[in-house]
């Protein structure tokens, strides 16, 4: 083989993972915070905005905070004057999506919290075990 086609199947083979690597998902965190708890509670809630700037859809199967025991995805909505809260077991954010984590909808409950850092991390993992990693701010509950 000439030095030509050893050069042309080195080019396409390095094509070939560059745009693999651009076709798969991105996803990005914007705003994100999590809440310190209530005195004497060791549990609050997180919220974001989530955009996934890839081509793949992402579904969100797990996350992580950096001095928390355990996170869950959870919806929150109101019926006949009740306020529900329900675990989600998944979270997909399609291409080009941006979904919302916010304070009486979509959030992540976080447990079991002994002691935040001032920016504790983020993982969040998707169904085919992809995580992607972020910084979270921490605020008080009420804004000063």
């Amino acid at each position: 083989m000439t030095n030509k086609h050893q050069t042309a199947r080195l080019i396409t083979f390095i094509s070939g993972l560059l745009i693999a690597t651009i076709a798969s998902a991105e996803l990005v965190v914007e705003e994100g915070f999590v809440r310190k708890p209530i005195p004497g509670r060791s549990m609050s809630a997180a919220f974001m905005s989530i955009r996934n700037t890839g081509v793949e859809d992402v579904v969100i199967k797990t996350a992580k905070i950096e001095g928390a025991k355990s996170v869950e995805i959870h919806t929150h909505s109101h019926q006949n004057g009740v306020m529900r809260m329900r675990q989600l077991h998944s979270l997909e954010i399609k291409s080009g999506q941006v979904v919302s984590l916010e304070p009486g909808g979509l959030h992540l409950m976080v447990f079991g919290i002994q002691a935040l850092p001032e920016q504790p991390s983020l993982t969040l993992c998707d169904d085919t075990k992809r995580c992607y990693q972020f910084t979270l701010a921490v605020r008080d509950l009420v804004k000063r």
